[in-house]
């Protein structure tokens, strides 16, 4: 987009004829957008003029930036969060990179910033916040201290001594503009390039007349005006960056293929973000042809439930372009490029471990169960590296419990979990409603959960929470005949289940896990086949294998093979109790589908169940003993059932036990059909 090549100090590659395109880069929470975007400010700071800002962030990351007074009536603001915005892009493009000759200058921005920057508004502590800004202007060319405040109150009072005596809108108002603009303007940028922004302003269709200090006061009225006519204004604004911009790219510049800024906005799905990039794209649309900047932005979107190695789907590992258009597109939609941020692969994640040695199946356990997002994979890998390097237990069967990094003393489940979920509240809502398998069963866990809920609407709230942080992808119950779970993100289900397991285990007889899965499993109502496939999966949580494999036993001679596979990897989903494990929940009924003692059909079924179950642990590893256990499970099911049935069990003996233990698939994505696809 730049022309710069990255990590190559001479070469120059040559910049496309036409407009770029902004490159959005979608992606879920913790995958890595924001570390995408710091990872290219670093690469190319000594090439490139570039500016990084957290458009999610009032102070875009940058405490020291001077903002408008919290309790100022936001009408009559002397600021956006769009102006404050270009405040900043301002201030960091125009700073000389290490191997550029002088920055970018700003005349026609800094003239539209100086108008919308008035004095008239009444708000407690804008006056103040107002003469930061100024200050902030000659950041550039003064050090902090006394001289820069020295010069900013000459602007002031020679602005003020022009004006009418009456403060706020109005005439007075007027007058202040074109005053603040005249005088600050020269001092600030030089004559020369005064009269440059003053002529572009000139000819803004703002007003029907052809003066830039008649328009400039248009546009500071309509930056006080309603969302509308401020969204307008800040139109013209980020016109004029665009315009600066393109204005530093003499032909002696472009001949020399200096390199073009780049401009990386992070979180431009918030609510702070999200108008900044409509602007954008809406400028970027009507504005004239010229030089314009490289922008790299982040959203907020839904993401795939796993990485596919062999997908050739455009992401930001493989995008072939073309990233610039020689000709406008239909729309101002047409200009924004949409990348999903690739997920890490397994090579990428084992090579965070550095020279540390993991127990074997690590570097797997954490590549699927983070399912390739960068920032749950560095948490868990770091967390590891720390246990290794202390000479603790790194097994990953304790890989959660492990402590986190950046946060002594507490497990790296928790410390993702607060990340992933700040609110305590939602939390330990998140927490109690995740082994719902839909949201009638969250609705009835909700009367009775979290305990001491002070709400009444807690399911809806965290409902919500859900979908505006898009965790609703790869729901386990894909294919499986219902709709669920309630939370859908296997990677958010596993952390939740595990840190409800922790909490519960702390209890002598397991009473609260007993009732939350005892509770979901009285929702589901036995139909001719015995209890749903869902009471089964709750069934199993509590430890009632007898129930479990007296209906999956008496399933067989009801069901097709493939329909029977498929209940079999629901129930097998199924949260494991913390430890100590309770005892089984279920009487010792007698099972009616056996011919008799010792039925190894039911022996079978019974094997199948458990070492499938424990093979599909989020932090399991494959094991040798279960199996082989399950693929001699399976062979005795294809030879006591039918014709029809055969193929499909036989099929599952020789494909899931390849499947478990080489491509460490688990429950529920095992095939049912005889493909190895989930």
């Amino acid at each position: 987009m730049s022309g710069e090549a990255p990590r190559l100090r001479t070469r120059r590659l040559p910049v496309p004829n036409g407009t770029p395109l902004l490159i959005a880069c979608s992606g879920g929470r913790l995958s890595g957008r924001t570390a995408l975007l710091e990872a290219l400010d670093a690469r190319y700071a000594a090439y490139l003029p570039r500016a990084l800002a957290d458009l999610g962030r009032a102070d875009f990351g940058r405490p020291e930036l001077a903002l408008a007074a919290d309790d100022e009536n936001p009408a009559r603001r002397n600021a956006s969060h769009a102006s404050d915005l270009l405040f900043h892009l301002r201030h960091e493009l125009s700073r000389r990179a290490k191997e550029f000759g002088k920055g970018i200058a700003f005349p026609r921005l800094t003239q539209g910033l100086l108008a919308v920057t008035g004095w008239q508004s009444p708000g407690a502590g804008e006056l103040d916040a107002a003469a930061r800004r100024l200050e902030s202007l000659l950041r550039e060319s003064l050090p902090a201290g006394r001289e820069r405040q020295d010069r900013v109150t000459r602007w002031t009072r020679e602005a003020e001594a022009g004006r009418g005596a009456a403060p706020g809108p109005g005439a007075g108002a007027n007058e202040l503009v074109a005053r603040l603009v005249d005088v600050v303007g020269p001092d600030l940028l030089g004559p020369l390039a005064h009269n440059h922004g003053l002529r572009w302003w000139a000819a803004r269709p703002l007003t029907g007349q052809d003066d830039a200090h008649v328009r400039l006061t248009e546009l500071a009225r309509l930056f006080r005006g309603d969302p509308d006519d401020r969204e307008v204004a800040e139109g013209h604004l980020m016109a004029a960056l665009l315009a600066d911009i393109d204005a530093h790219y003499t032909l002696t510049r472009r001949l020399n293929r200096l390199p073009r800024p780049l401009l990386l906005l992070d979180n431009a799905h918030t609510p702070l973000g999200g108008p900044v990039l409509r602007t954008l794209a809406r400028v970027w649309h009507e504005e004239p042809d010229g030089r314009r900047p490289g922008v790299v932005t982040t959203l907020l979107a839904e993401e795939s439930p796993a990485a596919d190695p062999e997908s050739v789907a455009p992401s930001t590992r493989r995008a072939a372009g073309p990233f610039w258009r020689p000709g406008p597109p239909a729309t101002a939609a047409g200009w924004i490029l949409r990348l999903p941020l690739s997920r890490l692969d397994l090579g990428e994640v084992n090579r965070m471990f550095g020279t540390e040695h993991p127990p074997p199946g690590t570097a797997r356990v954490i590549h699927r169960l983070s399912a390739g997002r960068a920032g749950i994979a560095h948490a868990l890998v770091q967390a590891g590296r720390l246990a290794l390097l202390q000479g603790d237990n790194a097994d990953p069967r304790f890989l959660l419990d492990l402590p986190a990094h950046d946060a002594p003393g507490t497990a790296v489940h928790e410390r993702l979990l607060r990340v992933l979920v700040p609110d305590s509240l939602n939390l330990d809502r998140l927490a109690h409603f995740s082994p719902a398998l839909d949201d009638e069963a969250a609705d009835l866990l909700g009367e009775n959960y979290p305990p001491g809920d002070p709400g009444t609407l807690g399911v809806q709230e965290v409902k919500r929470l859900l979908e505006r942080n898009h965790w609703g992808g790869g729901g386990g119950g894909a294919g499986q005949g219902f709709d669920g779970p309630f939370v859908k993100d296997p990677t958010l289900r596993a952390l939740l289940g595990h840190h409800l397991a922790v909490r519960l285990g702390r209890e002598a007889d397991m009473r609260t896990w007993r009732h939350l899965h005892g509770t979901l499993r009285a929702r589901y109502a036995p139909d001719a086949t015995g209890l749903p496939d869902q009471a089964l999966h709750h069934a199993l949580a509590v430890l009632d294998t007898g129930a479990v494999v007296r209906t999956l036993h008496q399933r067989l001679a009801q069901r097709s093979a493939a329909d029977w596979l498929a209940s079999v990897n629901l129930v097998c989903t199924a949260p494991h109790p913390p430890r100590p494990l309770p005892s089984a929940a279920g009487p010792n009924e007698p099972c009616p589908a056996c011919e008799g003692g010792n039925d190894p059909v039911h022996r079978a079924v019974d094997l199948l169940v458990r070492n499938l179950w424990v093979q599909s642990h989020p932090l399991a590893v494959p094991a040798r003993e279960p199996i082989d256990a399950v693929r001699l499970q399976l062979l005795t099911l294809a030879q006591h059932t039918g014709a029809a049935d055969q193929a499909v069990f036989f099929r599952a003996h020789e494909t899931w036990p390849d499947l478990l233990r080489d491509r460490w698939y688990q429950a529920p994505h095992l095939p049912i059909r005889g493909d190895s696809r989930p």
